[in-house]
């Protein structure tokens, strides 16, 4: 196997030809003195449109640094970094909240639906707050992906965690944003409720165009994706693209004999 890459010193990759989402130089540091943690040394990257991307590496790698900043909810202590062309270092706070709410979409673990509203009123939640009504067409073409056509009606509670997260899907979609930011959509399902919405995902990048950036632990996950892009100690140490779960699990197991990223050994 070829020694995976380190690319801390070395050119960042080109970006990719339509860019919606990017980072250059990107360096974040919490605290202070002794307390000082550097959870992003530099990091460079770029999303392009329709392209589903996964983000890996063990707990204290960044990722989920490096997604908050990409999506404008923590700054960054240095660095640059941009949604399509706008710059987020130069925004105040009420204009990084407009951006978020416009042209950002977010899927949690944690589904984060409002349990007195019912699916439809939770899917179309951002947009009632934005003072915005739905596009009918795009709400029936987005409402058939997820398959929720005979439980828009139902609350929350009488949802299954596959069916909230995916009306938490819909939601993040529905105001047609340039970037859907995925923070272990999987994590709180069983393999038969995660397989759809892993799926569902794969549906917005190549049917819908939509641009999405999955973190997460699991290497069946991130085959999903197009490319996966792995971290360690707040840097880019390789990437991999047309992912399988083997190529993936065989990566990481390359990463953790040359970077000790942490991973635990490759089930028997």
């Amino acid at each position: 196997m070829t020694r995976p890459r380190v690319w801390p010193g070395m050119p960042p990759p080109a970006p990719p030809a339509t860019t919606v989402a990017a980072a250059m130089g990107l360096t974040k540091v919490y605290g202070y003195g002794d307390g000082r943690v550097l959870a992003l040394d530099r990091v460079s990257v770029a999303f392009g449109r329709s392209e589903f991307a996964a983000i890996m590496g063990p707990s204290g790698s960044g990722k989920s640094t490096l997604m908050h900043c990409l999506a404008g909810l923590d700054r960054p202590t240095s660095g640059s970094v941009r949604i399509g062309p706008v710059e987020l270092s130069r925004m105040t706070d009420r204009q990084l909240t407009r951006l978020r709410r416009d042209r950002i979409g977010f899927i949690f673990q944690n589904f984060h639906l409002i349990p007195t509203l019912t699916a439809a009123e939770n899917i179309t939640v951002p947009l009632t707050i934005a003072g915005r009504r739905p596009d009918n067409g795009w709400f029936d073409a987005v409402i058939r992906a997820v398959g929720l056509a005979d439980r828009l009606n139902h609350l929350p509670s009488q949802l299954s965690g596959g069916q909230q997260q995916r009306v938490a899907c819909a939601r993040a979609l529905m105001g047609r944003p340039d970037i859907v930011f995925a923070d272990e959509p999987t994590g709180n399902l069983d393999s038969r409720a995660g397989a759809g919405i892993l799926s569902f995902l794969q549906l917005c990048a190549r049917q819908f165009g939509q641009t999405i950036v999955m973190v997460t632990h699991d290497p069946v996950a991130a085959a999903q994706a197009d490319r996966v892009v792995f971290l360690s100690d707040g840097r880019i140490v390789d990437e991999l693209t047309r992912p399988s779960p083997d190529s993936v699990l065989d990566r990481i197991r390359a990463l953790d004999a040359t970077t000790g990223m942490g991973y635990p050994p490759r089930p028997v």
